[in-house]
């Protein structure tokens, strides 16, 4: 069989050796194949770029590491809408402290506990999220696991210059 290379990109090995008719059905069938694997691609290359782009990282003296990924400041109102990852190291706790607006996390990896003043305690694994009380003493916020780290995002709105960790 003699190939058609007259004309330019891969459409040339189709022309050659598909029967004709079944071209356009083909060539459809590829492109859409290609788009179903555009996606993922697409989102490889945006985390790819959020690791490589400088990010405001602040550790604390006992290694919890608060990495803001995404910082939106509205000029209008003055509030900043942050997404934070957060990682603490095995068996790390936070010291008693209050929020000042809802903080809606997702825990990526590892064990959380968490217990607002009054309330029980809740235990949060990979795959759970929940949200930060506004206002509430937040009496206990650790990770119970003496040999893995916990990590979580967590994403909250607050004044431009205002921290979401108030401890009293």
């Amino acid at each position: 069989m003699k190939f058609d290379m007259s004309h330019a990109g891969p459409e040339w090995f189709l022309r050659s050796s598909v029967p004709h008719g079944t071209e356009a059905g083909l060539t459809r069938r590829l492109f859409l194949g290609g788009l179903i694997g555009l996606p993922p691609a697409i989102a490889a290359a945006s985390v790819d770029r959020a690791r490589a782009a400088p990010a405001d990282v602040a550790v604390s003296a006992d290694g919890i590491v608060r990495q803001t990924l995404q910082n939106h400041v509205d000029e209008q109102t003055g509030s900043s809408f942050r997404l934070v990852l957060t990682t603490f190291p095995p068996g790390v706790a936070a010291p008693g402290h209050h929020h000042p607006s809802v903080g809606h996390n997702f825990i990526l990896e590892g064990t959380a506990e968490s217990q607002y003043e009054g309330e029980e305690l809740k235990v949060f694994t990979a795959g759970d999220s929940y949200q930060d009380k506004p206002g509430a003493r937040h009496v206990i916020f650790r990770n119970p696991d003496l040999t893995r780290p916990l990590r979580y995002l967590l994403a909250y709105t607050v004044q431009k210059d205002q921290s979401f960790l108030i401890v009293p």
